[in-house]
């Protein structure tokens, strides 16, 4: 009875209205700023690939780098999703969802730019110097100039968000891959991995971001190389599997070997969701850390954004749906993580299993490490003025990040909790800040419209502390 109301309210929340929202947004500002994103694709890389951009020398104890804020985004979004919900939503729509994933990624690119942009010309700069800042932010001092009832707004952005502290499903997947390879009870590498996480979040903020700016591009790289070298030994598959990820977005795909058929809505629904699940564009997640990057305009950190989700789904997303495809492995009837590894299996043989089990462990970390930044943003706006309670706050953080994960773990492997409540609650906790921050976004599209304008016109918002201070055009 209880799964069968929460699938209810997951079909309402993350039916036809939140996908078209998603889309349809990112389709709004790519339009209106006449591609922006893909005009300056090219202008984009070079600039965060520019070692000089990266810093301006001035480093301190509080100075948290463009590099260094987009690593923690990058390695917060690359997660589980990467490999076992692409081949999820493979498995379920056919070759033709990754198509759909593509899409979406060329969109989120816009919707990741504008929510970034928009939480680091709203940010606030702390007493310390620390910058902080995301939607929460934007709500407060953009909707908030013009609309009293700004807080419930807030309120019910935060409250989602936090949905996910108390059930993150990263700690689950990581003790189910690790008990499928080496047999150990998938509470007790759970625990391990709750002890490992804990390590990083207990040195703070600091220790967050250094971890993720040295792990983000090990693990990515590592990636992306045996990926690629499973692909390169089934080279001779590339072009055919690109037509059929083409024909197959657009029309039926019939049943064949263990894949049961997809329609067009199916691969479109299946690549769409999971492509915006894992990118977050439009979630307001990573904005959060963007907000702390020490930059000189906030369209600088916006392109950062866009990298971002680059990185995430064209690159790592097509890496997992490619090898699958390639392999034909697609249509054996597998799924999720299972699917993946007989899919490396046939580049990598038996050491697909130990890559593809240590890949889940590596992204599921830097996410949940990545996250404590998010839930560190929203404790600190929450109890900004009680100093004493946001301390208290962050300690408590500190232990409950990584301890809900493990709970979750526990109800699940102890108490048999069937884990399609968990993750009916988790799509919940996700569907409710998304609509939030979207709605918010567009509200505020004006805004962002002049902080583009400026960028590229007269630079009144160039090397400043407070963005939001200056008036524009």
């Amino acid at each position: 009875m209880i799964a069968e109301i929460l699938d209810y309210i997951v079909g309402i929340l993350w039916g036809p209205t939140l996908l078209i929202g998603l889309v349809g947004t990112g389709l709004y500002f790519t339009i209106i700023t006449g591609f922006w994103q893909l005009r300056n694709l090219k202008r984009a890389f070079l600039f965060c690939l520019s070692p000089k951009k990266k810093s301006d020398g001035k480093q301190s104890e509080t100075t948290v780098s463009p590099y260094q804020a987009a690593a923690v985004a990058i390695g917060s979004s690359i997660g589980s999703g990467n490999i076992g919900g692409v081949a999820g939503a493979i498995a379920l729509g056919g070759p033709g969802a990754l198509f759909w994933m593509w899409i979406t990624a060329l969109v989120g690119m816009m919707t990741k730019m504008v929510e970034v942009t928009l939480a680091v010309y709203y940010r606030k700069k702390e007493p310390d110097g620390k910058n902080t800042g995301g939607p929460l932010f934007y709500i407060e001092k953009g909707i908030g100039k013009k609309f009293k009832y700004w807080k419930p707004i807030a309120v019910l952005f935060g409250l989602g968000l936090c949905m996910q502290l108390v059930l993150s499903p990263e700690n689950f997947s990581v003790g189910e891959s690790l008990q499928e390879l080496t047999g150990v009870r998938a509470l007790y590498a759970s625990i391990v991995f709750g002890i490992l996480c804990f390590i990083v979040v207990c040195g703070g903020l600091k220790r967050v971001i250094n971890f993720a700016t040295l792990m983000m591009p090990i693990m990515s790289l590592l990636y992306i190389i045996f990926g690629a070298y499973v692909i390169l030994l089934n080279v001779s598959e590339l072009p055919a599997a690109f037509a059929l990820i083409v024909k197959s977005a657009f029309q039926p795909t019939a049943a064949v070997g263990g894949f049961a058929g997809a329609s067009f809505m199916l691969a479109a629904r299946s690549g769409i969701s999971r492509g915006l699940f894992s990118n977050e564009a439009g979630w307001g997640t990573s904005p959060m850390v963007h907000a702390t990057a020490d930059n000189k305009h906030p369209i600088e950190q916006g392109m950062w954004g866009i990298m971002e989700v680059f990185i995430d789904t064209i690159v790592v997303c097509s890496i997992t749906g490619l090898v699958i495809i390639v392999t034909g492995e697609w249509s054996s009837g597998a799924a999720g993580v299972t699917l993946t590894m007989r899919a490396f299996s046939r580049g990598l043989g038996k050491f697909a299993a130990i890559f593809v089990a240590v890949s889940v462990f590596l992204f599921c970390w830097t996410t949940v490490t990545g996250w404590f930044s998010y839930f560190h943003s929203v404790f600190e706006f929450a109890f900004a003025d009680n100093p004493r309670l946001k301390k208290a706050s962050i300690v408590f953080l500190k232990f409950s990040a990584p301890g809900f994960g493990l709970l979750m773990t526990f109800l699940i492997d102890v108490f048999n909790v069937d884990t399609a409540y968990a993750w009916l609650i988790v799509d919940i906790s996700s569907a409710i800040p998304t609509y939030v921050n979207l709605i918010v976004l567009i509200c505020l599209t004006k805004v962002f419209l002049r902080i583009l304008k400026d960028y590229e016109g007269p630079k009144k918002l160039y090397g400043l502390a407070e963005y939001d201070k200056v008036k524009m055009d």
